[in-house]
């Protein structure tokens, strides 16, 4: 039977990566902004339609990981119920876990206000420096 603290081990552990993998796509998101500043003085047509592309894959890859981690999350919340379930009594730091997030829940592309905030935001940013008179 799996212990609350390999659970929590197993949910750091997730975090690590997703952290990772977020300060990569922060880079990429930069380096979106750079090309967008880029193009957006240009007037090729087709550099636009590129540096857009690329710019909707970045923001694309970010929601994914946004998602991701909530689909890890809840994953942790519904281990700790099964641990519950099963007659074993968990901590107050998970017990505040599982009511924070949606044991269960299928993996989901969209995302929560905050995240969708955000995604919608650096899209907005890149878009109007590539499309924008300035």
């Amino acid at each position: 039977m799996v212990t609350e603290f390999e659970v929590w081990n197993l949910f750091w552990l997730a975090s690590l990566a997703n952290a990772a993998w977020m300060a990569g796509l922060a880079f990429l998101i930069w380096v979106t902004f750079r090309a967008a500043n880029m193009v957006g003085e240009s007037d090729n047509i087709f550099s636009k339609a590129v540096v857009t592309v690329f710019c909707l894959v970045i923001d694309y890859q970010v929601n994914f990981t946004l998602a991701a981690v909530e689909w890890a999350n809840n994953g942790v919340a519904e281990a700790f119920t099964f641990i519950q379930s099963s007659g074993t009594e968990i901590s107050e730091g998970a017990q505040r876990f599982v009511e924070y997030w949606s044991p269960g829940t299928p993996f989901n592309l969209i995302p929560d206000v905050v995240g969708g905030l955000l995604v919608l935001t650096i899209l907005l940013m890149q878009m109007s420096s590539i499309w924008m008179k300035k």
